[in-house]
């Protein structure tokens, strides 16, 4: 009994100790009550009116656009109203758009980022006493066969439809929405649920005054061009392998790289007897890159496709598709920096790097060690300076190895940049890119989390794994854009060989190209010119490089007939053979001796006719001497024009060349503004990672369209139509404006974007015919002594009236075209693929 009261005791004792701790936990959770969870508070917004409605525009673009437009008025008395009016970036202002305007999370996007929707117009909020008015736009473009969301608005594919449904937040799910369109922008709807109330044409629907939301969806057939470009860009889909990042996207670099391989051939076949040791090294050389052209090609766009067949077909676990692209850009840059023969230091430090980034993504991958974002577990935010330092060095070897490529094509080795300037610029790339995709970075980042709740926990673990999902996508999306950046160098390639293998070395009577280099000519400009055109999702570059081919032969060929110095003289030898042999100050004193011949009977003509008879007579005969030397259409003034600035071919080609260079400058600038800045266009480059690498890419690829289109003017100039610089240009600008002109047709027939076509041409026609003007003037530089000024020697070249004035209009119809197509704007939204 004793035993048991001491037990009680006891247990009495260890109850009211529990008490009086649990008590002591409580005090200072009933001192500091947790804060109150805010509310929507959508009983509120009943009240609320509501006017939602989507655009879909389809024709004129490659990718179909989702527009939705929503106007929010919500009572003055919502408990969040006023929070609508402070900055965006404020906590309260985010929570309140959250409730209007936010995205429901799911289980893949549980901070319900805002991944697909663009806001090109900022958000616009007005008060007054009664009511808060939100004015919301956003936009997408729908680039493959996935899920978007714009707004309240939701696209989902099915199939050959596509379904596109009101699915608005549950906040406001029940005001009134006084006015719910949706305009489908060509295409007719299959299906509607509920039925609309008022439409047009079955592709504009209207449901007015429902309360609650109407469960808007409805069905249509997308048309066939943005489908299949769609289609074609979708991963998952069979027909992936031959779009965007497959079969058509290496499509340049196989078309290119059998073009490159037919010209060493019948470069080789137009020498003369068995090729010199230099030749045979350009050659080489020029056959070289091709084959690499080749490979980069099929690696940089099949090899990710290669590499899905073999893990579905070993069943292996993971995705290591970054890391492949990671080995495979460390490969691009090393196989670049051995062909392009740099120093056997510099060599042996790009193996050295390359081999440990290779290893370390190997053990990273292996080991699951957190140093490099390819691999499956996310690197420390601490570590990302490495990171950082890792990808600059790699972009840095890959442009190195560009630079020492391109030198080495163009100069066959024969000279070479300083080591420390290739550095310095491969540097300088790679740090800009580096420091770019952290720009980039953060601007998408800004757009997508627009709504999170800024500091939260939340946010910081997705802006963690956001910056890490970004770093594990950039070696990728860097081979693409520096592969892009290859494509300047197969004119490079072209040119280097034709100056080791150009026959007017050997030959003397060679006063312009034979076959063989003027097939290499036609195929450098169609090369130079052929754009990336796509149809249906599918490249078009075969066909654009043979329509440029075939119209620069063609007027090849006219010129064969039509040019001065083809026609045929004394032997039944063209009038350039016989010319070529003829001093250049000759040919300049004769046509000098044939113009004042002219003025002299042009002043005898005022005079009366008692006093020109004789004299007259004198001149005409002499006038009438000079033109039956020559054959019949060819006057003595016409040779130097004929003839060009220089002495042989080659060398006007080279002046050609450089006067297009300093010419297209503004040219470039032009196209740099229309594609890259004007509209919209920054928006979107300045969120791509690797914008900065596109930017450089197309800046180099149209000031090398510029420098081909002059050196192919100079190389032909003897062999052109027309009398004039400005009149060969003009059919040198016509021969570009062939394939883009069908483009411009196939693309308007088939309902796809075609933008600054005209623009295009103009430009190109500008700075040709402006380089034609420059070499026609320097032809007859030596004769500047004789004249006041530079305009006093202009009119003294161009006597012929008729010529300049058409010269200058077409200047000022040219410069009209452009101002036009850089008024009118540059692309309206994102591309992808090549």
């Amino acid at each position: 009994m004793t035993q048991l009261r001491r037990s009680a005791l006891i247990l009495l004792h260890v109850l009211l100790f529990s008490l009086s701790a649990s008590v002591a936990a409580a005090l200072p959770a009933l001192a500091d009550p947790p804060a109150r969870v805010k509310s929507c508070r959508p009983d509120q917004l009943k009240g609320a009116a509501i006017k939602a409605g989507a655009e879909f525009r389809h024709r004129g673009q490659m990718q179909s656009t989702l527009r939705s437009t929503m106007d929010l008025t919500v009572p003055a008395d919502w408990e969040h109203a006023s929070d609508l009016l402070l900055d965006p970036h404020s906590p309260g202002h985010r929570f309140a758009l959250r409730c209007l305007v936010g995205i429901t999370p799911t289980e893949d996007n549980p901070t319900a980022l805002d991944y697909d929707a663009w806001r090109l117009k900022p958000l616009v909020v007005t008060a007054s006493e009664q009511h808060v008015t939100v004015h919301y736009e956003a936009v997408t473009w729908i680039t493959a066969l996935v899920t978007y969301q714009a707004g309240p608005w939701v696209l989902e594919p099915n199939g050959g439809e596509w379904l596109v449904g009101l699915r608005p937040s549950p906040n406001i799910a029940g005001a009134r929405w006084e006015e719910v369109y949706l305009r489908l922008g060509g295409p007719g709807a299959l299906s509607a649920s509920p039925p609309p109330e008022f439409g047009e044409g079955g592709t504009v629907l209207t449901w007015r005054g429902e309360q609650p939301a109407p469960a808007v969806k409805v069905a249509f057939h997308p048309p066939a061009a943005q489908f299949w470009n769609a289609l074609t860009n979708s991963l998952d889909q069979a027909w992936a392998v031959w779009g965007w990042w497959g079969v058509s996207g290496a499509f340049w670099c196989i078309a290119t790289a059998v073009l490159l391989l037919l010209v060493a051939k019948r470069l080789r076949q137009g020498l003369k007897g068995k090729p010199l040791p230099q030749e045979e090294y350009a050659l080489r050389v020029l056959r070289s890159w091709a084959f690499l052209m080749l490979g980069f090609g099929l690696l940089v766009y099949l090899g990710d496709d290669a590499y899905k067949l073999v893990g579905r077909l070993l069943a292996l676990e993971g995705d290591y598709t970054q890391a492949v692209e990671l080995v495979t850009l460390v490969l691009l840059g090393l196989v670049l920096c051995v062909f392009g023969g740099l120093a056997k230091q510099a060599l042996v430090a790009v193996g050295v790097f390359s081999g440990l980034l290779v290893a370390l993504s190997v053990a990273s991958e292996y080991f699951d060690f957190p140093v490099l974002p390819t691999t499956d577990v996310e690197v420390p935010g601490e570590f990302y300076w490495v990171v950082s330092v890792l990808y600059m060095a790699g972009i840095a070897v890959c442009c190195l190895g560009l630079i020492a490529s391109g030198e080495k094509l163009l100069l066959a080795g024969d000279r070479r940049l300083p080591l420390w300037i290739m550095v310095s610029l491969a540097a300088a790339a790679a740090l800009m890119t580096t420091l770019w995709a952290y720009v980039a970075l953060n601007r998408s980042w800004e757009r997508v989390s627009w709504l999170t709740e800024p500091g939260s926990r939340q946010q910081a673990d997705a802006w963690a794994s956001w910056f890490d999902s970004a770093w594990w996508w950039l070696p990728g999306n860097a081979l693409d854009a520096l592969l892009g950046s290859t494509s300047v160098l197969a004119p490079l390639a072209l040119v280097g060989a034709l100056r080791v293998c150009r026959s007017e070395e050997f030959d003397a009577a060679a006063f312009t190209p034979n076959q063989s280099e003027k097939f290499l000519l036609v195929s450098l400009f169609g090369i130079a010119t052929a754009s990336g055109a796509w149809y249906f999702g599918f490249s078009g570059y075969l066909l654009q490089l043979l329509l440029a081919m075939v119209a620069a032969w063609g007027v090849v060929a006219l010129g064969s007939r039509l040019s001065v110095l083809g026609k045929l003289s004394v032997g039944d030898a063209p009038l350039g053979s016989v010319i070529i042999r003829t001093e250049r100050s000759n040919v300049l004193r004769l046509a000098r001796h044939f113009r004042d011949l002219q003025s002299r009977l042009h002043r005898l003509s005022i005079d009366s006719a008692v006093d020109r008879s004789a004299a007259q007579e004198a001149v005409e005969a002499e006038i009438d001497r000079l033109d039956r030397a020559l054959p019949d259409g060819v006057r003595p003034a016409d040779l130097p024009f004929a003839c060009g600035p220089m002495a042989t071919w080659w060398e006007n080609a080279c002046r050609g060349a450089v006067v297009a260079f300093f010419v297209g400058l503004p040219a470039t600038g032009l196209m740099y503004w229309l594609e890259t800045v004007r509209d919209d266009s920054w928006v979107f480059n300045t969120e791509n990672e690797v914008g900065f690498l596109y930017i450089l890419s197309d800046i180099l690829s149209w000031h090398v369209t510029w420098v081909v289109g002059g050196f192919f003017l100079g190389a032909l100039w003897r062999s052109l139509p027309g009398r004039h610089g400005p009149t060969k240009a003009c059919w040198v600008a016509a021969a570009f404006a062939v394939p883009v002109i069908v483009d411009h047709l196939i693309v308007r027939a088939i309902g796809q974007g075609d933008v600054m076509i005209v623009g295009i041409i103009a430009t190109f026609a500008s700075v040709v015919t402006l380089t034609g003007f420059a070499m026609d003037v320097q032809t007859f530089q030596g004769e500047r002594r004789y004249w006041a000024s530079n305009a006093n020697l202009v009119a003294y070249v161009y006597q012929m009236r008729i010529a300049s004035v058409a010269f200058f209009l077409a200047q000022i119809v040219a410069l009209a075209t452009i101002w036009k197509a850089f008024k009118d704007g540059g692309p309206s939204g994102p591309t992808p693929g090549p």
